[in-house]
């Protein structure tokens, strides 16, 4: 058996066993889900950790008073252990959550006293028994007593201070638990720890909490000679003054951890933050008075079991409520359910050895611990690994010999990385200018203008930059729209206002909050913008511009304004250039037929009425059909693609007549092709502002996909407008296009500025020259049709003649050496059932 045999069968193996893995794992993760979800309900009590239920022979009422308000995880905890004893016992809980760490004034107490007298009076019947948690609740049940509570048996638990608890116990109506916080356990585990440190630090505050912790703290004193005692009080500090002491502290220092909720500025930072901004700090271990297992980053600390306590003072007033105990013969007692913690992390974190920990210390977060708690799962989740290591190594094995192509691929990748941000800059700046491009403006325009309902556009073109580039060069007026650029952004400083590069020679002007008049100083300094010399390398350049000006009125929206601007510029334009004209009622019958067109195209839109027609390219030797030119046509409606194309492009819907047109014509051809007709290339027009439909190319490309329709039998028919205005962002698409198969004509040559010098570097296929050159010099001047088409072949493009419609035209151009002809001599748009 040979190496590739072997390897074949090993790679089979491997998929073969990932399969297999991922099989199992459904298999049991299935297993698992459902004996989670058909658990019956007698078979919660093991892992819910119930108790029985200790039913009462009538129903009973007790009151639980909390210290901790309901987002407290304590309070959660003595809840806890209070309903695992009374559900299901015949009685009715009701819970007034005093939080005394946030009131605890006396008008606060006040308050408090009143809401549990109301409480208290509205009740139909009156509470028999009370529950208290914590020492603060217990002191103010024994204040007011009398007041309250003066015949209801009363249970108090976790409570602190012993004395008080004795003292509570001495009225024949209170008993209850009381839970020493065993500070001096978690003294000594530091010391034994730590046995390089002479301080012991104790961080503290104002808060009843704080004061009786640290009283007990203090009182540890003499246990501890050998130590200086000492304490940060936060209440007395103000919060940066306390971080920058935390600071201080080194490894010499025991630092216990008591309560920093409340700085000398009376601003309150909740349990868990507060204890987050301590451990953030330090640099040495911190100790906790009480470890809560929510808190992550003490070392060590005493754990209380609330909830076991609050289920020890449950079965007690249970015992009372049933008759079983006297309340006014049983005596407080001790009831400290709890364990000293370690942190096996923050243990490790600090180089602390395990080997001096006392042997009632409870070590936590393990890797044992973890492994045991999650080994159901890590079971489990092991075969989707293992299968995923296999089929990795499958890959591997499999595709070790296109190592080099993947390492291409990561300098590309990195590549394009790199380009990310430069590409979110380019999106909506112009490259050149580094003015915000017409589409970013265009698309912020309303929030330029905001609430102001007074404000103008002003739309400058350059006079005469075609002129100037082809005589001095496209550096020089590149350099010149640079130079004008910074001017205007100097403008845009002093006066407040938005600027844009509208377009390859023009620049849009938004005033947001002020309506401009004729007289406006603010027009004249920008025509003398454009009118100023600039001096270009060793030149001196003058030029002139014109300019439409627009302002807010009737409510129009903003890109009518920017339309009506456009259409003043172009009137400027007709009238002999260099001037500003303001858009006027002159003007807006133009604006009425515009409306009139969009609404025709949205409505076509809407209704899916637009459809091709076909007009036949001939073969200027065999007079034979070679491809054709698909045109748009509304349905039913009188309007010409040189009425509504415009105003499509005006108002963004061009992108979308585009979309439709691709999917016609290449649905067109799938339907020839299925029908057994021979394919011909059918072009279709390809507007300037389709450059900015960032999915057309791919949409095109999942169009020939769908169909089935090779690349070869779709043409783009592009203006020279679209070359001058953004050659490079249309370079990089046309190469895009052109290497995926897709045919680029240059379309209506003859009609504009007409430029030999797109030719050797926008990868164009034809040359379609346009109806008026022809009709212009093939009568009178022939030569002129003759050396344009032999320029043309010199650069190795194709020549389509469009318009023509007599035979004398044919035979001239068939003898100037034409390729193609197209115009009604052949055939006009015909739609493709009509087409022989």
């Amino acid at each position: 058996m040979g190496d590739k045999e072997r390897n074949k069968i090993i790679r089979f193996a491997l998929l073969l066993a990932s399969f297999l893995c991922l099989l199992l794992f459904v298999f049991l993760t299935f297993f698992a889900w459902q004996n989670f979800f058909s658990q019956k309900p007698k078979e919660w009590k093991e892992w819910k950790e119930s108790d029985e239920s200790y039913m009462l022979p009538e129903k009973k009422n007790i009151l639980f008073l909390s210290s901790y308000d309901t987002s407290s995880p304590l309070f959660a905890s003595e809840l806890e252990g209070i309903e695992s004893i009374i559900n299901q016992s015949n009685i009715h809980l009701d819970t007034i959550n005093m939080d005394f760490q946030h009131f605890g004034h006396d008008k606060d107490i006040e308050a408090i006293y009143t809401f549990v007298q109301t409480r208290l009076e509205n009740r139909e019947k009156p509470y028999d028994g009370v529950l208290v948690g914590d020492d603060r609740a217990l002191e103010f049940v024994l204040e007011k007593q009398v007041e309250l509570f003066p015949d209801i048996p009363i249970i108090f638990f976790s409570i602190s201070n012993q004395e008080l608890a004795k003292n509570a116990a001495k009225n024949p109506k209170i008993s209850g638990y009381y839970s020493p916080s065993f500070l001096k356990d978690t003294l000594s585990l530091a010391a034994s720890l730590q046995m390089g440190a002479d301080t012991i630090m104790v961080l503290y505050d104002n808060t009843y909490w704080g004061n009786q912790a640290k009283e007990e703290f203090f009182s540890l004193q003499r246990s501890f000679s050998s130590y200086r005692f000492a304490g940060l009080n936060f209440s007395q500090m103000k919060k940066e003054e306390f971080l920058e002491e935390l600071e201080k502290l080194d490894e010499k220092s025991i630092v216990l951890y008591i309560s920093t909720t409340l700085d000398e500025d009376g601003n309150y930072y909740p349990g868990n933050q507060a204890r987050k901004m301590i451990l953030s700090r330090v640099n040495v271990p911190v100790y906790s008075y009480a470890m809560l297992d929510n808190v992550r980053g003490f070392l060590a600390g005493r754990a209380p079991d609330i909830k076991q306590m609050a289920k020890d003072a449950s079965l007690l007033m249970m015992d009372v409520l049933s008759g079983k105990k006297d309340v006014e013969k049983t005596s407080a007692e001790e009831d400290s359910p709890g364990k000293l913690v370690v942190d096996n992390r923050v243990l490790s974190a600090y180089h602390l050895s395990k080997a001096r920990l006392p042997k009632n210390v409870v070590l936590e977060d393990t890797p044992q611990q973890w492994i045991m708690r999650y080994a159901r799962f890590l079971f489990i989740a092991a075969f989707p690994l293992l299968a995923v290591c296999m089929i990795a190594v499958y890959f591997i094995m499999s595709r070790l010999h296109s190592k080099k192509v993947l390492q291409e691929l990561e300098e590309k990748n990195e590549s394009l990385l790199l380009a990310k941000d430069d590409l979110e800059h380019k999106l909506s700046y112009d490259l050149l200018t580094e003015l915000l491009n017409r589409q970013t403006a265009l698309a912020r325009l309303t929030d330029y203008i905001g609430d102001s309902k007074d404000y103008s556009c002003v739309l400058v073109d350059i006079d005469n930059l075609k002129e100037l580039n082809e005589s001095r060069g496209y550096d020089t007026g590149d350099l010149y729209l640079v130079a004008v650029a910074n001017r205007l952004r100097r403008f845009e400083k002093d006066h407040g206002v938005i600027l844009s590069r509208y377009g390859g020679d023009e620049f849009m002007i938004i005033f947001p909050r002020k309506c401009l008049q004729e007289d406006s100083p603010e027009l004249a300094e920008i025509l003398s913008i454009f009118r100023r010399a600039i001096t270009v390398g060793e030149e001196t350049v003058y030029m002139n511009a014109s300019g439409g000006v627009a302002s807010s009125i009737g409510g129009e929206s903003p890109r009518t304004i920017v339309m009506y601007a456009g259409l003043a510029m172009s009137f400027a334009k007709r009238k002999g250039k260099n001037r500003l004209v303001f858009y006027s009622e002159e003007l807006r019958y133009k604006k009425e037929k515009i409306s009139q067109i969009l609404k025709i195209v949205e409505n076509a839109i809407q209704e899916n009425s637009f459809y091709m027609v076909y007009q036949p390219q001939v073969d200027c030797k065999t007079r034979k059909v070679v491809g054709f030119e698909s045109l748009m046509r509304i349905r039913n409606e009188d309007c010409s693609p040189d009425q509504f194309i415009p105003v499509a492009e005006s108002y963004g819907y061009i992108a979308k007549l585009g979309k439709i047109a691709v999917e016609q014509v290449i649905r067109q051809l799938a339907k020839w092709k299925e029908e057994g007709h021979a394919l011909c290339p059918i072009s279709i027009n390809f507007s300037s502002y389709q450059i900015y439909d960032d999915d057309f190319v791919e949409y095109l490309f999942y169009q020939l996909d769908r169909y089935e329709i090779p690349h070869e039998y779709v043409v783009l028919e592009i203006t020279e407008g679209i070359l001058f205005e953004e050659s490079k962002q249309t370079k990089k698409i046309f190469n895009r296009l052109v290497e995926a198969g897709i045919q680029l004509h240059l379309d209506d040559f003859g009609t504009g500025y007409s430029s030999f010098s797109y030719l050797p570097y926008i990868p164009l296929n034809t040359v379609k020259m346009d109806k008026s050159l022809i009709d212009h010099f093939l009568p009178n001047n022939g030569d002129v049709i003759r050396n344009l088409i032999d320029i043309v072949h010199d650069l190795g493009k194709v020549v389509i003649v469009e318009g023509v419609e007599d035979e004398w035209q044919y035979e001239k151009l068939l003898e100037y050496q034409c390729d193609i002809i197209q115009g009604y001599l052949f055939g006009g748009p015909l739609q493709a059932g009509e087409i022989p």
